[in-house]
């Protein structure tokens, strides 16, 4: 063998354990590195199929008929739902009077002291329409 060969390999063999532990630090980082990857994939993977199959349930919910709108609810052909709105009496939420059966006594009021009869106002209420 030529000098630099036997020079070459008395190095090696000096430098063995340090070598030995450098190549087992890179196997290490390595596989660590191929772990991280792989999990992330993974993990990756996962996500894409939840979300897939979130979407899928609530297209599947939307779907179904909703039995709570109000678009379900049978108009009132007979009329009883109006009658009961009319027949309630009309006042505030303080319980106090409205406006309007106000502003029809004031009248009533300043006819009996003008001595003038006055008719009383037909509203809807009164007129069943």
């Amino acid at each position: 063998m030529s000098q630099a060969k036997v020079d070459k390999y008395k190095e090696f063999k000096q430098n063995r354990k340090e070598n030995l532990e450098k190549e087992k630090k890179a196997k290490k980082r390595n596989s660590m590195i191929s772990k991280i990857v792989i999990g992330v994939l993974a993990l990756a993977l996962a996500v894409a199929l939840g979300i897939t199959a979130y979407n899928a349930i609530n297209k599947r919910i939307q779907a179904r008929p909703d039995y709570d709108r109000s678009e379900l609810i049978i108009n009132d052909i007979a009329g009883i739902l109006e009658e009961e709105e009319e027949t309630e009496p009309a006042t505030t939420e303080d319980g106090g009077e409205t406006s309007q059966e106000t502003e029809s006594e004031d009248a009533t009021e300043s006819a009996a002291e003008s001595g003038q009869e006055t008719e009383p106002e037909n509203t809807e209420a009164e007129t069943g329409k």
